[in-house]
């Protein structure tokens, strides 16, 4: 991937982050964060405190944010996923608690009234997530939203591919049969394994062996991951018919 290849070669990790951020602003996103956990999760069942690196934030935004960092409802809710989220599930969402509203009202605070977050699972139970953050209340990306999200998952699988502590060798183009394509199209989509056999009418089993030999091609870690390499190699494209 030409994007991908992009972070690798940056002389830096401030300087793949700048990165990350002019092709978010592409998108119509203000600011970008990144994170990395090796757990997401505490013993206790609470949440550990992500260190987010971040670009175009307001100075000294963090020194805030410290009181919320472990109860981020963006977090715990996107840990659930592997689609991208909508910061609109969230907000006023009659499940948060006192201390994650004040957390969203601070993220407001700081302009930001908009935005999207990326999971990404990382092998061996590591975590990580991207962000892209507006400031107009139903940003600009929104005129395109569906593409933007796409294009957003992408660029955030790449910049932990090659930026992240499991960052892999470069993905040469794969060559994925029909049905390889098919499943990840439909897990592009959000559709579990045994949903996907009930769509397309085989086993379960058959379409987990699909999943995992299409990863394998792609030389990725984990489904989402996959997913997001074989768009942006614009494997997913659907069938003509």
């Amino acid at each position: 991937m030409e994007i991908e290849a992009a972070f690798r070669a940056a002389p830096s990790f401030d300087a793949a982050l700048d990165l990350l951020a002019e092709h978010a602003a592409q998108l119509g996103f203000d600011a970008v964060d990144y994170a990395y956990m090796p757990r997401a999760r505490r013993d206790d069942g609470g949440w550990h405190a992500p260190s987010i690196r971040a670009r175009n934030f307001p100075p000294r935004w963090d020194e805030g944010w410290v009181r919320y960092a472990a109860r981020d409802p963006y977090l715990c809710t996107c840990y659930q996923r592997t689609l991208p989220l909508d910061w609109n599930v969230v907000k006023g969402a009659a499940w948060l608690s006192s201390m994650q509203r004040n957390a969203i009202a601070y993220i407001d605070g700081l302009g930001f009234l908009d935005g999207i977050t990326v999971p990404i699972h990382a092998p061996g139970g590591g975590f990580a997530f991207v962000s892209g953050l507006a400031r107009p209340r139903c940003g600009a990306w929104r005129a395109h939203e569906a593409a933007m999200q796409e294009k957003l998952f992408v660029l955030a699988h790449a910049f932990h591919a090659a930026l992240g502590p499991h960052g892999t060798a470069p993905t040469p183009t794969a060559r994925l049969t029909p049905r390889e394509c098919e499943v990840l199209r439909h897990a592009a989509a959000g559709r579990s394994a045994p949903a996907t056999a009930r769509h397309v009418h085989r086993s379960v089993e058959t379409i987990r062996k699909q999943r995992k030999s299409a990863i394998e091609k792609l030389g990725a870690h984990t489904l989402p991951q996959a997913v997001a390499r074989a768009l942006a190699l614009d494997l997913l494209a659907p069938e003509p018919g």
